[in-house]
């Protein structure tokens, strides 16, 4: 029986694709930044400010993004997968035209709130959508969007950098922040369009309109059986998981062994994320090639190759991340992220680069090419898991919930970092690279024992591997007369709903 109607045209593939339009303006909207601080009109106009100002700047993004994550479980949960996202664009178009028409730097940090509320908000709903609308063998991929997204607004907003540079105008620092608006205009009035997840449909007891949304995801016009078998034991599953736990509360993540382990599955993979180093380097590129005597030109030119890296591995990435193993995966990129650490380490402590000596050429392009090492490594391996793991290890009543928690995580530890950085780089130099060699190190470890194997599972059977919830049945082993009894089971109770 055919299931599959082209795996990259299908409607849960453009879905999750549009969806990453969200992605995008957090990539974006993260990288617009790094050349602005690198624009003598931008650091001209708001009087050269301190690093721990620059700090300020940088990190009220991730404050907003933190308070976005933290509301983000409740309206999801209460109002919908897609008014969710659409309320959070709300913010993201005023929070860009904000930054955009600052008069000072209290306007600007004021519009980062904003934008960052706005993508909390969004990056804390979208992956949670994706993944309740993908087939199991296709999850991984279409959550990975996300992350694709992330470095396509990431390499843009480098390359808007760096075309403003070339426009010799005072004000040209600001046609980077009104562009933030597009995205999240386009993304909030287009998701009012698109059909709402079945699983969170069926959470609310609405079954008919359950099936017909997962039948528009789903049916092909070859494969009515399968959808017909596929919605009954989701809606079983779902029916079964509130019935063994009841109505779940916030407290219920924290209060049972099952779902604490869930959340630390969820939660570890984004802390060793941000860790990782990726938003120093991201958010601070130019101020570590400023240590390295380049020119202003210089700066914006590579830190925009820096972002054509990005793309690139993503997309090799959607080609293996379905049939690598999340854990290898981690336990691989965690590796190779504290290697390159280390030399870029140990280069910046051989071959410093000091004003008025002369530097070393060879040294500069192999930290640079150690920089992108690590662009590369996160893009490729571990940035999309922090897409397809959290959503996928959270039983459907609390996903919303347990991924609003694990946001909340992640942008606080992005928060220390983006505010800690610039401080710490001026105060001891190359010596803070230390700590990403040492994180980074301590998160391979923490992969290669702790973590668990999901690959290959639905989301109602990785129910099983944390020991709470037992799936109502296994597709691979159930005979067709048991399926005929589910499917019959669950259309008679549909009639008495």
């Amino acid at each position: 029986m055919k299931t599959d109607i082209g795996p990259w045209l299908s409607k849960p593939f453009l879905t999750s694709l549009f969806l990453g339009i969200g992605g995008f303006l957090y990539g974006y909207d993260s990288g617009i930044i790094t050349p602005s601080l690198a624009l003598s009109s931008f650091l001209t106009y708001f009087d050269r400010p301190n690093p721990a100002l620059r700090g300020a700047i940088v990190s009220m993004y991730q404050a907003g993004a933190w308070l976005g994550s933290a509301s983000v479980g409740i309206t999801s949960d209460r109002f919908g997968r897609r008014k969710a996202i659409a309320f959070g664009c709300i913010w993201g178009v005023l929070g860009g035209a904000l930054m955009a028409g600052a008069a000072h730097v209290a306007m600007l940090i004021t519009g980062r709130l904003l934008v960052g509320y706005a993508v909390g908000t969004i990056t804390g709903v979208a992956p949670v959508f994706g993944a309740e609308i993908a087939k199991t063998h296709e999850r991984a991929r279409l959550t990975a969007i996300n992350q694709m997204m992330v470095a396509w607004g990431f390499f843009v907003a480098l390359w808007t950098g760096v075309g403003e540079s070339r426009w010799q105008n005072p004000n040209q620092w600001r046609l980077g922040f009104a562009i933030q608006s597009v995205p999240a205009l386009l993304l909030g009035v287009g998701v009012l369009f698109v059909g709402e997840s079945p699983r969170w449909l069926c959470l609310k007891g609405r079954y008919e309109e359950a099936e017909k949304a997962f039948r528009n995801y789903h049916f092909d016009g070859t494969n009515d059986e399968w959808c017909n078998t596929e919605f009954a034991l989701i809606q079983e599953n779902i029916k079964e998981e509130i019935k063994a736990q009841g109505r779940l509360s916030w407290a219920d993540l924290f209060r049972t062994p099952a779902f604490r382990k869930r959340l630390f599955v969820g939660s570890f993979v984004w802390a060793a994320a941000m860790l990782s180093g990726i938003s120093f380097v991201q958010y601070y590129q130019t101020a570590i090639y400023a240590t390295l005597q380049f020119s202003e030109d210089r700066q914006l030119l590579v830190s925009g190759l820096y972002g054509s890296v990005a793309p690139v591995a993503c997309l090799l990435s959607l080609l293996f991340v379905d049939k690598v193993g999340r854990k290898k995966i981690l336990v691989t990129s965690s590796a190779l992220l504290s290697l390159s650490y280390l030399i870029i380490t140990i280069i910046a402590a051989v071959f410093p680069a000091r004003p008025g000596f002369p530097t070393n050429e060879a040294a500069q392009r192999g930290l640079i090419a150690c920089i992108f090492a690590v662009s590369a490594n996160y893009s490729a391996l571990l940035g999309p898991m922090t897409w397809i793991i959290p959503p996928e290890v959270f039983t459907t009543e609390l996903r919303a919930k347990a991924n609003a928690i694990v946001q909340v995580i992640h942008y606080s530890i992005s928060l220390v970092i983006t505010q800690c950085s610039p401080i710490a780089l001026a105060a001891v130099g190359w010596k803070y690279y230390i700590l990403f060699v040492l994180t980074n190190a301590l998160c391979t470890v923490v992969f290669a024992f702790f973590y668990p194997e999901t690959k290959g599972k639905s989301l109602e059977q990785i129910d099983e591997i944390f020991g709470d919830v037992k799936p109502i049945t296994d597709l691979g082993r159930r005979s067709s007369s048991q399926e005929k009894e589910v499917v019959e089971t669950v259309h008679v109770g549909k009639r008495d709903v």
